[in-house]
């Protein structure tokens, strides 16, 4: 049986039935008075902890948001580890529990007062009030830490727990906690009051209590007898405080002892837009104890340290002086003064002016009575000049004109912006700049002039006649001089080269290039390049000639003699009936397996074989095949022709293809044999050994091997691997050979004449195709096509 508390009351929890009968009467009138203890969590079962947050999600919190309001209230890492679990527990569940959840129609927890927990609802634009940004930010929890040491000025009041330790000559521990009165109890002690006392008060009142029965604790008493005494605060309480006015939640919080006035202000979402962050008071006992500024925090970082009692009332008052900050500040938006604040205050709350403002001064948008008005301040006015509600305050951003620049931009050793009065003239400009770089066009510089802010001027200039000192002209406020790269004036000329060279491509062409420098460009040629022959195409068109290309012929031995022109075309072919050496691969059980070239065009797998020097003994000749690599193209042709050989594709990706030789017939016929293939580049050719076993697989009873017996048939393979299984495809079942051919089974009239089986071979036996059974709307959907079909069809007909 486990307990949890409501507003004073105990509840047993003796079954779900129950408890969520008695939230459904209950907790909306507990919601009016306290909110949910989210530090109770510990005390549900499972089922209503899932309930809890299945219900938080679907009014829009946030695990962080659930976790900062527990803290608030007090919770223990205990709980904050149950309600976690609790939620990622919910995350992993499956729909139909929180389907069933759902269908229970019920509020278990206190959901159903939206005033009982905060609804941090993200906002479509975030306010530009100063300071709502920290109320606003979901990325923190402003909750109270409760594992450091005890503030000083935190007073004790009742259900705070604390913890006496007495040591030395006697030790001992006392664990207490006050009660509603305020009040300790000791056993042989009289009551002490320690409600509204510091930690250090509260210790020296129960030291002078506690030397009535240690007294050790006496200041004159011996060292052997001595004892010592510490007070601790073990627990904070829980407390609750009433938070209204101008907030974004008002109500009643259950929060730790240790909360700071702005732990509760955050846990109510901060003050509302017409609520003040300055003028926040706190009321105890129907008294003013305290106020709050929390400018104090935002600007100075100043921590309001107070401390909340129980029964608390923390009042947010509308704003005074809303001011409205614009222009070229460090930080804009809405601020609060207070009467009296002046301009100078006002900047001290905005960071000051930004870099690029005028400082001067600043400008007040005010509202009169009837209209508006627009008032300068000075700069030794701020100090005096106070604001008032509804003032826009704006500072001006200094303009990004100049009155005495001049720049130049381009081939300069050090192009940028200089003064006027230093540089009033194109040659002193290029004087300041350190002159032209080699790469400068000094024929046509360019000077961009500006009227009213705007380039509506060019001129060209010849620098050289700057240079000279027999021209030059006076520069005037914001010229820019641009002075052009030899690069972007001269056309691009290249050369050509292709075919077999190391590096074929456009190469930049040179004044006096010849056909033998440009193939040291190219690094040379290619071992197949016919050097004896080298063509050379060149553009003839701008001679008005009818024809456009001149071509000629050369040795490299001319090559250094032959000047080449811009955009000509070289190109170094091939040797005439030049092959490349080609080579296949040998492996398996063969007397010198490796490498082999190609040595004709009609070198077949016959010829490779006595070359190599022939097979092993222990070689299946019957078992032999070739790897090979095809085109795109060639595999689209073999899928389009039918051939005699039994081709099977290895890898779809790298188009290899398995080809199965019987190696045998091509020896009996000394290679006269369709089968004796022209071997190709890069083909790989395998030997492999005998095998004296036949395999089955696929739908059988058990999958097996077993040893190969002349005359074996199909059908006693499959049999003794236990018979085909219902799901077998019996009839479609097939052989797969050691070299990879595959033969399937054959029918005449009504016989099924299965393939012969040989050592090394495997016996398939395919499963069947699941035939999927037609559902009732399909039989609906298809009956109703055909009746629509058949009545179309008559009316065609009877028209």
């Amino acid at each position: 049986m486990q307990k949890d508390f409501y507003g004073g009351m105990t509840i047993r929890l003796m079954t779900t039935s129950s408890v969520l009968l008695f939230f459904l009467i209950v907790a909306p009138l507990v919601a009016q008075d306290t909110p949910t203890f989210l530090t109770q969590i510990r005390n549900l079962t499972p089922k209503q902890q899932a309930s809890y947050v299945i219900e938080a999600r679907k009014r829009g919190y946030s695990l962080v948001q659930l976790e900062g309001l527990a803290k608030a209230q007090g919770a223990t890492i205990e709980d904050l580890s149950l309600l976690r679990n609790a939620w990622e527990g919910k995350q992993q569940g499956s729909k139909n529990q929180e389907q069933e959840i759902d269908m229970q129609n019920q509020d278990p927890l206190g959901f159903g007062n939206d005033t009982e927990m905060l609804m941090f609802d993200e906002l479509e634009e975030q306010s530009d009030i100063f300071g709502s940004a920290f109320f606003a930010n979901q990325k923190i929890t402003e909750t109270p830490q409760f594992y450091v040491a005890t503030p000083a000025g935190y007073r004790l009041g009742p259900m705070d727990e604390i913890s006496i330790d007495v040591w030395g000559a006697s030790e001992n521990r006392y664990e207490v906690t006050l009660s509603r009165q305020g009040v300790i109890r000791i056993d042989r002690l009289k009551p002490m009051y320690l409600s509204g006392l510091t930690i250090g008060a509260a210790e020296r009142k129960i030291r002078n209590e506690f030397s009535s029965i240690y007294t050790g604790l006496s200041p004159d008493a011996p060292n052997e007898s001595k004892v010592y005494l510490d007070v601790n605060l073990q627990k904070a309480r829980s407390i609750v405080v009433n938070i209204t006015g101008s907030v974004e939640a008002p109500g009643t919080y259950t929060i730790s002892g240790f909360s700071s006035v702005l732990n509760a202000l955050y846990a109510a979402g901060g003050p509302s837009e017409s609520g003040s962050y300055r003028d926040i008071s706190i009321m105890r006992n129907g008294k003013l104890a305290h106020t709050i500024d929390l400018y104090d925090y935002f600007v100075k970082g100043t921590y309001p340290s107070f401390f909340l009692n129980d029964q608390d009332v923390i009042v947010v008052s509308p704003h005074h002086n809303r001011i409205t900050v614009d222009g070229a500040f460090k930080t804009t938006g809405r601020f609060e003064t207070l009467d009296k604040e002046t301009v100078d205050d006002l900047l001290s709350y905005v960071g000051g002016f930004s870099s690029e403002a005028y400082k001067k001064a600043v400008y007040v948008d005010r509202v009169l009575e009837f209209e508006r008005e627009i008032i300068k301040i000075e700069q030794q006015s701020y100090i005096s000049t106070p604001l008032k509600d509804g003032d826009l305050v704006e500072a001006k951003s200094v303009s990004d004109k100049y009155t005495n620049k001049v720049s130049v931009s381009g081939e300069v050793y050090l192009p940028g912006n200089y003064p006027l009065n230093e540089s009033p003239t194109l040659s002193a400009l290029l004087k300041s700049s350190n002159g032209l770089t080699p790469d400068a066009y000094p024929e046509s510089a360019i000077l961009y002039r500006s009227k009213q802010g705007y380039f509506n001027e060019i001129k060209t200039i010849n620098l050289s006649e700057v240079a000279s000192k027999t021209k030059d002209i006076q520069l005037q406020p914001n010229d820019s001089l641009v002075v052009i790269s030899m690069e972007n004036i001269k056309t691009e000329r290249t050369v050509d080269i292709q075919g077999i060279v190391n590096e074929p491509g456009k190469y930049p062409f040179f004044e006096g290039m010849t056909a033998g420098d440009l193939v040291l460009i190219a690094n040379g040629f290619d071992d197949r390049a016919n050097t004896d022959q080298i063509e050379l195409y060149t553009n003839v068109t701008d001679l008005d000639q009818n024809k456009r290309i001149n071509a000629r012929w050369f040795s490299f031995d001319e090559a250094k003699e032959v000047e080449l022109n811009s955009s000509d075309l070289m190109v170094v072919r091939a040797k005439p009936g030049y092959q490349p050496t080609t080579f296949v691969t040998l492996e398996g059980e063969v007397s010198r397996p490796g490498t082999y070239p190609i040595i004709n065009e009609n070198y077949t797998l016959y010829d490779l074989y006595f070359d190599a020097g022939k097979a092993l003994p222990g070689a299946n000749l019957r078992g032999v095949s070739i790897e090979r690599k095809i085109s795109n193209q060639t595999k689209s042709n073999i899928e389009e022709t039918e051939d005699s050989l039994n081709i099977l594709f290895v890898d779809e990706e790298d188009t290899e293809i398995k080809i199965g030789i019987n190696f045998e017939k091509i020896l009996s016929t000394n290679g006269n044999f369709t089968g004796n293939l022209l071997l190709k580049p890069n083909d790989v050719i395998f030997f492999p050994k005998k095998d004296s076993t036949v395999s089955v697989l696929g739908a059988v009873q058990r999958e097996t091997a077993m040893p190969y017996a002349n005359g074996i048939s199909f059908r006693e393979a499959v049999i003794k691997s236990g018979g085909a299984t219902q799901s077998a495809n019996y009839k479609n079942a097939y052989v797969v050979y050691q070299n990879g051919d595959v033969k399937g089974t054959k029918r005449f009239l009504f016989f099924n004449i299965r393939p012969r089986l040989e050592p090394g071979a495997v016996v398939v036996v395919p499963i069947k195709e699941e035939k999927r059974a037609v559902s009732v709307q399909e039989i609906i959907g298809m009956t109703s096509a055909v009746a629509s079909l058949t009545l179309l069809v008559r009316t065609i007909i009877g028209n």
